[in-house]
């Protein structure tokens, strides 16, 4: 006899979706939400672009976000030539950095489209666009 496991998973995804970053999932949004926004309220939402350009009757407005991250990890060894006793530390330093560059196409004054970069970090994006979102739901 074959029973579904559906029972089990539900409680399982019901608990996933509560951990769920609420900012996140604004920002996985975003490009369709801020469609048809004027220029002047991106502007006063998002403040001055990093980078601006223009091709094809066409403007970009590219916002930028990035955070490095510095961890650092202390070990401390046996040094057996200064006596018994003696540690001397070990320290080993790592670093990841993320990044968030979001890109507007502006066309007649209004967004066209929000693209993001790849290998984005989609938390730094809500952090460029969250004055232009509403706010996340409770």
């Amino acid at each position: 006899m074959i029973r579904s496991r559906a029972p089990l998973l539900l409680p399982l995804l019901a608990v996933l979706g509560a951990c769920a970053n609420p900012g996140a999932q604004l920002a996985l949004k975003a490009p369709e939400t801020l469609v048809g926004t004027p220029k002047t309220a991106l502007l006063s939402c998002a403040g001055v672009p990093e980078r601006t350009a223009a091709a094809d009757g066409a403007e970009y407005l590219t916002y930028s976000r990035e955070q490095t991250i510095v961890e650092r990890d202390v070990d401390y060894e046996p040094f057996p030539w200064a006596g018994r006793g003696v540690f001397r530390p070990e320290v080993s330093t790592w670093s990841r950095s993320y990044r968030c560059d979001a890109t507007f196409t502006i066309r007649d004054g209004r967004v066209r489209e929000l693209t993001y970069n790849q290998n984005r970090d989609i938390t730094l994006c809500y952090a460029i666009l969250a004055n232009c979102l509403p706010p996340p739901a409770p």
